[in-house]
């Protein structure tokens, strides 16, 4: 399901000790341990030159992620194999506002120079190959519930008695007209992002009450006007596409089924009230990728919607909480413009009971404050 993105790569051989992609030492007599394998260095930038900081840098072994990292301020990455493994070595690299790269690891590379191409950061509403004008009419596809059930089951529960709380950068855009190119997340502002067990629970409570959406009154530049407020999915209480709320008030379908993983088309079943449409993507593990979706609602239909990127498995090979590393939220306005909302987070801390995670002040946090 990855389309092939350009990119630009440079490779630098630094020699092959204790490195090797399917060998195994030999030697007469007795037999040898594995050994340890050498660190992956190297850095990423963007391609006009720049280094780019807190790009996800993941290293795989045939599509599974095995070790991950993130680019410190200079744009370096280091990733330790751990010991030695056969099969096809990839290098894959992310960061919210740039193309993708994945690059197959020759034997002999321990430094890899990396630049990122721009992309425009994603527009409101659902890409091209999953693009339907409504939910389908037919019966929900049992088969589609099973990969649902098994995905939520997947991933780490019992996060309704954890508090959460994540380091975090915001962008928010008010666009109109055409929507403009926008690089990654420079102007982004620095802060955290946290929240306790009982209030991602009135989440739940009020969307068993009321829907997806809260009517509010909003005030605008000239005026006042009628909008909605939307539950955060995008960010802490992103657990619910796992929970049994969700499955509760959905319907699942089958969009697209290939050795990449699933595709599931989620539909609202009480459509009286503001619903939810959207897809699941979902790896050959059945982890749960990515969500993206679209709010329903009466009168003002904002358009609203939204997508989450979720992590790989750990580099103990262990699934992750279903909390997000990337996320973009959208809503239009009265007078046709678009507000954008980009997040990224940089890892989550959880704690139990009915608190929050302490996170200290960064340094970047406190720039231009006295």
């Amino acid at each position: 399901m990855r389309a092939s993105i350009p990119f630009l790569l440079t490779l630098i051989l630094t020699g092959t000790a204790g490195f090797s992609l399917g060998s195994s030492p030999t030697g007469s007599g007795a037999t040898q341990e594995p050994i340890e394998q050498e660190p992956i260095e190297g850095s990423v930038r963007e391609a006009a030159g720049p280094p780019l900081s807190s790009a996800r840098v993941e290293l795989r072994v045939d599509g599974v992620t095995v070790a991950s990292t993130r680019t410190d301020e200079a744009g370096r990455f280091r990733l330790s194999p751990g010991r030695e493994r056969s099969g096809q070595w990839t290098i894959l690299v992310s960061r919210l506002g740039y193309e993708e790269a994945e690059v197959s690891v020759s034997d002999g590379v321990l430094t890899l120079e990396i630049a990122l191409q721009p992309a425009p950061l994603p527009i409101p509403g659902f890409r091209v190959e999953l693009e339907r004008a409504s939910c389908p009419s037919e019966a929900e596809d049992g088969s589609a519930r099973t990969l649902w059930e098994r995905a939520a089951a997947r991933h780490p529960g019992g996060l309704d008695t954890l508090g959460v709380a994540s380091y975090t950068h915001v962008r928010t855009d008010t666009l109109s007209g055409d929507i403009p190119t926008t690089r990654g997340l420079e102007n982004a502002s620095p802060g955290q992002r946290a929240s306790a067990p009982l209030l991602r629970l009135s989440w739940t409570r009020r969307i068993d009450r009321e829907g997806y959406a809260f009517a509010v009154r909003r005030s605008g530049r000239t005026r006042s006007y009628d909008s909605w407020s939307y539950p955060p999915l995008e960010a802490d209480f992103s657990p619910h596409f796992g929970g049994e709320s969700f499955g509760r008030r959905h319907d699942f379908y089958t969009e697209l089924a290939d050795l990449d993983g699933w595709i599931l088309r989620f539909c609202g079943r009480d459509t009286e009230a503001p619903y939810l449409e959207g897809i699941l993507e979902l790896g050959p593990d059945t982890l749960i990728r990515r969500a993206e979706w679209r709010f329903h609602t009466p009168t003002p239909d904002e358009e609203a919607g939204g997508w989450t990127r979720f992590p790989p498995s750990a580099e103990d090979g262990s699934p992750p909480p279903l909390l997000p590393v990337e996320s973009m939220t959208w809503r239009s306005l009265p007078d046709g413009e678009v507000v954008r909302r980009a997040q990224w987070y940089d890892g989550w801390a959880v704690v139990a009971g009915d608190s929050v995670p302490f996170l200290p002040r960064r340094a970047e946090d406190s720039v231009g404050t006295d």
